[in-house]
């Protein structure tokens, strides 16, 4: 794992536009951008790349990979 892609536990660092990977045991389920984040219940919304869908996360289920986007300098 890199350090532009770490695993994240923490939804607060979570937000709209980053990228992230869910995997189930040594699988990739799904990857895409973060369309919404909900901390407080645990569930993340995000834009599959794949299939251009929206995907309901519930982030207790998973392992996920994190790419927070970066602002331009």
């Amino acid at each position: 794992m890199t350090a532009a892609h770490d695993q994240t536990h923490d939804l607060t660092r979570v937000h709209p536009g980053d990228w992230i990977e869910v995997w189930d045991q040594n699988h990739l389920r799904h990857a895409g951008t973060v369309s919404q984040a909900a901390p407080h219940l645990g569930v993340l919304w995000i834009l599959e790349d794949a299939t251009g869908i929206p995907k309901l996360i519930p982030a207790q289920d998973y392992r996920l990979r994190h790419a927070p986007v970066t602002q331009p300098a």
